[in-house]
């Protein structure tokens, strides 16, 4: 089974790359890799190295990139998830799982109806980012999602129009998502998924007149997260190819 490790892009220089801390440790003592040994590195910013290790100590990897390839298993679609603010343990699911199905950034939202306040998740930035390093790893990927700044819905309203799509999901909606993903090619796709308490009816006609298209995900009402992923997985089963 293929492996594969991350190192920060300023530890990349040229042909040299270095693995160090933690890293480095899982892959001597973990995985048992050695010098001569040849490991898939990315730098969590789309590119994934073939790397010969040249040296190693107790926790640094010095290689040597001997190939390179540019977003090898990323989405052609770049989706950005924007969703209501929920719960620490309840968002590392969030962004675990839809690191692992291709999202590329996701934009926190306060809405008039989220209840958790984020200054909390503020404080947490880190331990979200390493989660999302971890999926990305195992999804092996080459890109770690961003985790944008906190927006209020307001602001984040006159940013819709920098999207070719937007789709927004609601739980009183007519249409289901599969009658709102548009035949043609898309490149940048934003998708939006309420807090706990759902979108409040001002929120939807404001989405709404600005070209935003609502969408049902069936008759069960679902967590914020599982909403994410279930929409995620209709939006990729048609883009994603």
């Amino acid at each position: 089974m293929k492996e594969l490790f991350y190192t920060s892009p300023e530890h990349i220089s040229g042909t040299t790359v270095v693995i160090e801390g933690d890293e480095a440790k899982h892959i001597l003592k973990v995985k048992r890799h050695k010098k001569s040994d040849t490991i898939l590195v990315t730098d969590g910013q789309g590119s994934e190295y073939k790397v010969l290790i040249n040296s190693v100590s107790e926790k640094r990897i010095d290689g040597q990139i001997i190939s390179t390839r540019r977003k090898p298993s990323e989405p052609l679609l770049e989706v950005t998830l924007a969703f209501g603010i929920i719960k620490t343990p309840r968002v590392e699911v969030l962004f675990e799982k839809c690191t692992e199905m291709g999202v590329c950034a996701f934009q926190p939202l306060a809405t008039s109806r989220t209840v958790p306040q984020w200054e909390d998740g503020e404080k947490k930035i880190g331990r979200f980012q390493r989660i999302i390093i971890s999926a990305m790893k195992q999804s092996m990927r080459s890109v770690a999602p961003q985790i944008l700044p906190l927006l209020d819905l307001r602001d984040f309203l006159t940013r819709i129009s920098t999207y070719d799509h937007t789709l927004v999901a609601w739980e009183e909606a007519r249409h289901q998502l599969r009658e709102r993903l548009t035949q043609r090619r898309l490149r940048r796709l934003l998708l939006v998924i309420g807090p706990e308490g759902g979108f409040a009816p001002d929120e939807i006609e404001e989405l709404t007149v600005l070209g935003a298209k609502v969408f049902s995900l069936g008759l069960r009402r679902l967590r914020t997260e599982t909403a994410a992923i279930a929409a995620l997985a209709n939006v990729y089963n048609l883009y994603d190819v």
